[in-house]
C-alpha cells in the first residue's frame, strides 16, 4: 500500500471514529431525556475519560473540549443537578493542569508569549471586578455567577498553549468536520420530521428534548415551515469555509462538494440572519484575499461548483420539506426582508435601553447580573397573562454592547486587540499554509459580525474559536517552543 493510501485510509478512520462518537452521545442524550439519572452516569464516565485520555495524551486537553464545543451548542447536552458535561470536561481538565504546572507556572508557554498574555491577564482582571463590585451594590450573586461563568472557559487557554503542536491540527479540523456534520444531519431530520408530522413519532418529546438539553430551539413559522436552530451552526460555517477552500483546490471532489450542499440546507434551515450575514461578510472577505494572494481568476469549474453548492442547499430543504408530503413554501423572501418580525422587533426594543444604561457607566460599565427592563414583541413573553411585553432581563443580544454594557469600554478594546493580534500573525504565516489562514480569518470575521446581533464573543462559542485559532497560529508563528 502507498503512503498516500495510509494517510487516506487513517483519516477515514479518525473520521469515522469521531462520527461514531458523536452519535453515540446523541443517542445518550436522547435516553437520558427519558431516564434523567442517566445524566449523571455519562458525567461521570465522561469525566474519567478525560481524565484518563489526558493522562497518556495531553492533546486530549484541545480535543475532548472543543468536541463537545463543535457539537453541544450550549454545553448542557448532559446535566445533572449544576453540573454539565461542559462543566464536568473544564473542571478535570484545568484541576488536572493546575496541579502539574503548579510548580513549574514558569514553563508556561503562555508567558513566552507575551502580548496575549498581557490580554489574557487583563480580560481575567475586568471580569472579576465586574463580579466583585456588583455584589457590594446589591446584585444577588446567583445572577453575577451565571452571567459571568462563560468566562471561566478563557481558563484553557494556558492549556491549549502547552499542549498543541502543528501535527495536532489535522485532528482538530476532522473533529470539527465530523462534529458540523452530525449537527447539520441533526437539523435536517429534525426539520423532515416537523414539516411532515409523521404520526408514529413522539414529536412532543423530540421537541421537549431539543428545548431542555438547551441544544437548539424549533419555531413554527408560515406554511408549515419550522426553524430549527442550534447555536452549534455557527461551527457549520466555519466547517463551510475550511471545506469551500478544499472544492476550489478540488473542484471534482463529489463527496466535498455534497458535504457542503449538506452544511448549507442546514444552515438555511436555522433562519438565523445574524448567522447568514455573518457567513456572507465571512465568505466576500475569503474570496477577496484568495484573489489577491493568488492574482489570477478561477477556473470555470469552480465558479460552476459554487454556484451548484449554494443551489444544492435550497434543492435539499425543498425536498426535506416537500418529501414525502407535498407542502407549498414561502418562507424565504419572508424572513429575509420581514422588519415586522418579534425577533426584529424585540432586539430594536432593546437597544434603547442597553444604549442608556452603556451612558450611564462607560468606562467601567454597570457589572455582570445587571439587569434592564423593556417591552418585547416575542410571543413567548407578549401573550395573555403579559399583554404588554414587559420583560427584565440580564441576558441580552447585542453582543457588543452586552459586553460594554457589563464591563466597560476596556474589555472592548481588550478584545479589538485580541482579534488583531490573531490577523497579525494570520497573515504572517500565509506562506506556510494560506488556505488554513484564510478560512480561519474569514471565520474570525464572520464571528465579529454575528456577534453584533446575536451573543457569541462572551460564550464559549465565541471564546473557544477564537483561543483555538490564536493558539493555531501562535504555534505556526514561534514553531521552537518547548513542551515543558
Amino acid at each position: 500500500m502507498s503512503s498516500l493510501s495510509k494517510i487516506k485510509t487513517n483519516t477515514s478512520s479518525i473520521w469515522l471514529s469521531w462520527l461514531a462518537i458523536f452519535v453515540i452521545l446523541e443517542t445518550l442524550s436522547w435516553f437520558s431525556f427519558h431516564w434523567p439519572i442517566l445524566n449523571l452516569a455519562v458525567l461521570i464516565l465522561v469525566a474519567l475519560l478525560t481524565l484518563i485520555f489526558i493522562w497518556r495524551e495531553p492533546i486530549f486537553a484541545i480535543y475532548i473540549p472543543i468536541a463537545e464545543l463543535f457539537w453541544g451548542s450550549l454545553g448542557h447536552s448532559f446535566d445533572y443537578d449544576f453540573v454539565s458535561i461542559r462543566f464536568a470536561i473544564f473542571a478535570v481538565i484545568i484541576l488536572f493542569f493546575g496541579l502539574k504546572y503548579i510548580t513549574r507556572l514558569k514553563h508556561l508557554r503562555l508567558l513566552k508569549d507575551r502580548g496575549m498574555y498581557f490580554i489574557w491577564l487583563l480580560i481575567i482582571l475586568l471580569v472579576l471586578l465586574s463580579s466583585i463590585w456588583p455584589y457590594f451594590k446589591g446584585v444577588e450573586i446567583y445572577k453575577i455567577f451565571y452571567d459571568a461563568n462563560a468566562y471561566l472557559y478563557i481558563f484553557y487557554l494556558p492549556v491549549w498553549y502547552q499542549v498543541f503542536e502543528r501535527n495536532h491540527l489535522k485532528n482538530i479540523l476532522i473533529i470539527l468536520q465530523s462534529a458540523a456534520l452530525v449537527v447539520a444531519v441533526k437539523t435536517l431530520l429534525v426539520f423532515n420530521i416537523f414539516v411532515q408530522g409523521y404520526g408514529l413519532l413522539d414529536i412532543d418529546s423530540i421537541y421537549k428534548w431539543i428545548r431542555d438539553s438547551r441544544t437548539g430551539e424549533i419555531t413554527p413559522f408560515v406554511d408549515n415551515f419550522y426553524r430549527v436552530f442550534m447555536q452549534s451552526q455557527f461551527y457549520l460555517l466555519i466547517a463551510w469555509f475550511i471545506s469551500f477552500i478544499k472544492q476550489l483546490k478540488e473542484y471534482k471532489n463529489k463527496l466535498n462538494f455534497f458535504y457542503i450542499v449538506t452544511l448549507s440546507a442546514a444552515l438555511l434551515i436555522s433562519l438565523s440572519r445574524s448567522i447568514w450575514l455573518g457567513g456572507v461578510i465571512g465568505l466576500v472577505f475569503l474570496i477577496f484575499n484568495i484573489f489577491a494572494y493568488q492574482r489570477r481568476g478561477f477556473h470555470i469549474f469552480v465558479y460552476i461548483s459554487i454556484l451548484g453548492m449554494v443551489l444544492g442547499g435550497f434543492i435539499l430543504v425543498e425536498a426535506l420539506y416537500n418529501l414525502p408530503r407535498y407542502n407549498q413554501i414561502d418562507v424565504w423572501n419572508q424572513r429575509g426582508i420581514s422588519t415586522s418580525e418579534a425577533a426584529i422587533s424585540s432586539r430594536q426594543q432593546l437597544l434603547k435601553p442597553m444604549w442608556d444604561n452603556i451612558k450611564e457607566s462607560p468606562v467601567v460599565g454597570q457589572g455582570f447580573g445587571k439587569e434592564i427592563t423593556y417591552q418585547s414583541a416575542d410571543p413567548r413573553i407578549k401573550n395573555e397573562s403579559n399583554p404588554e411585553g414587559w420583560y427584565t432581563t440580564y441576558a441580552f443580544e447585542w453582543g457588543w454592547l452586552d459586553i460594554w454594557l457589563k464591563a466597560g469600554i476596556g474589555m472592548i478594546l481588550l478584545f479589538i486587540a485580541w482579534i488583531l493580534i490573531i490577523f497579525s500573525r494570520g497573515y504572517k504565516i500565509l506562506g506556510s499554509d494560506p488556505a488554513l489562514s484564510f478560512a480561519l480569518l474569514a471565520s474570525v470575521v464572520s464571528l465579529i459580525i454575528i456577534h453584533v446581533f446575536t451573543p457569541y464573543i462572551n460564550h464559549p462559542l465565541g471564546l473557544g474559536l477564537l483561543m483555538l485559532i490564536t493558539v493555531i497560529f501562535s504555534n505556526y508563528e514561534k514553531r521552537t517552543f518547548s513542551h515543558y
